[in-house]
């Protein structure tokens, strides 16, 4: 009897040692010995600038964070390659900037890109060239865009993008018919660069105030039965003198608009500061007053709220991978939808008191 009590304790003991065991590995869900991390989808708290790995098929996410910046006001992350790019705003920070870390090493680690700034939105246009805005609202870091090689983050920063009018606050950055264009949150409008990327060539002012997010894409603006190349805008139509919310609205810039161009309203009275498409028919928009598929199909768009569990949902950026949409809350949970948006799944991410506010996805 004696020998059998033996026999059990060890077992409890192996057993307790194998459960504790898998928690430690439990962290990451995804790195694997030797080989990096896996994951394609990237989750950001922008209270520490830790990033999350998530589980797209267990709809999981891991429990400790892959990197940790150290830094408040991380916001968007995007990847080239491997090589993940964390914007990091001014707000309480010692060192706000551009990021940079290699998830498929075992042990990735942040670097900041060149010199201090208040990171805002990042763009890759492809290997060898990339974009970063800079706005503070304190104005102790120049508003500007720059440009940097995403092959080689440790050469730094380029020169500054010229040509932007006084007060610009420059937010989203994207790549549309070979040309960069720039929201401009201060002054409601967008600006095309040259083709060398390097000046501001055009302007074309919003229809709404608050302009944040870009998204390039194709619409029927001119309802010709052809859909034309260009760029969604969103804008959060920003505040009045007594800080009550202005209506915002979705538009769009066809690429061969001249400068100064009237932008086509796609829809009127809603507010997002990002979009993301499922298809050259579907957005999502999203914004801090809810989430919205946005059917593009007929003459007049017609916007849907997504809703969970009949409550609302939203925040400042919004990722597609694998038919899916990824909304983060700015708190601990990450919604999961298809462009059905009948069918919204959560994704809880992060600890108590963390900011989950941007998802990023690695192809």
């Amino acid at each position: 009897m004696k020998k059998l009590k033996k026999v059990f304790s060890s077992l409890v003991v192996a057993l307790g040692a194998l459960m504790t065991l898998a928690t430690l590995t439990n962290c990451s869900l995804f790195t694997k010995g030797g080989g990096g991390s896996t994951a394609n989808i990237f989750a950001v708290d922008s209270k520490n600038g830790n990033v999350y790995e998530i589980d797209g098929d267990s709809l999981t996410a891991a429990t400790s964070p892959l990197i940790s910046i150290g830094q408040n006001a991380a916001g968007e992350i995007v990847f080239n390659g491997d090589t993940g790019f964390v914007a990091v705003g001014s707000y309480k920070n010692t060192a706000p900037g551009l990021y940079y870390f290699d998830a498929s090493s075992e042990s990735p680690s942040a670097k900041l890109l060149g010199a201090t700034m208040s990171a805002q939105y990042v763009c890759i246009v492809s290997d060898t060239k990339g974009y970063v805005s800079s706005a503070d609202a304190f104005g102790a870091y120049a508003s500007a865009v720059y440009s940097f090689n995403p092959s080689k983050p440790s050469a730094g920063l380029d020169a500054a993008v010229s040509g932007f009018p006084a007060g610009v606050y420059p937010q989203d950055i994207v790549l549309a018919g070979g040309r960069i264009y720039v929201a401009d949150n201060a002054n409601n409008a967008v600006y095309r660069l040259n083709w060398d990327g390097d000046t501001v060539e055009a302007h074309f002012p919003a229809s709404a105030n608050g302009t944040t997010g870009l998204l390039s894409g194709s619409y029927d603006y001119d309802g010709d039965g052809d859909a034309d190349s260009g760029v969604f805008v969103a804008n959060t139509g920003g505040y009045d003198a007594n800080w009550n919310p202005l209506p915002g609205s979705i538009d769009f810039i066809p690429a061969a608009a001249a400068s100064g161009t009237a932008v086509s309203t796609v829809i009127s009275d809603i507010s997002v500061g990002r979009l993301a498409a499922f298809d050259d028919k579907t957005l999502v928009a999203t914004g801090y007053s809810g989430t919205y598929l946005v059917d593009l199909s007929s003459t007049a768009p017609i916007a849907s709220k997504v809703t969970s569990a009949g409550a609302s949902f939203g925040s400042f950026d919004v990722n597609i991978y694998d038919g899916y949409a990824y909304v983060p809350d700015g708190a601990n949970t990450i919604y999961r939808f298809s462009s059905a948006g009948n069918d919204v799944q959560t994704i809880a991410v992060g600890k108590t008191g963390e900011y989950v506010t941007n998802v990023g996805v690695r192809q």
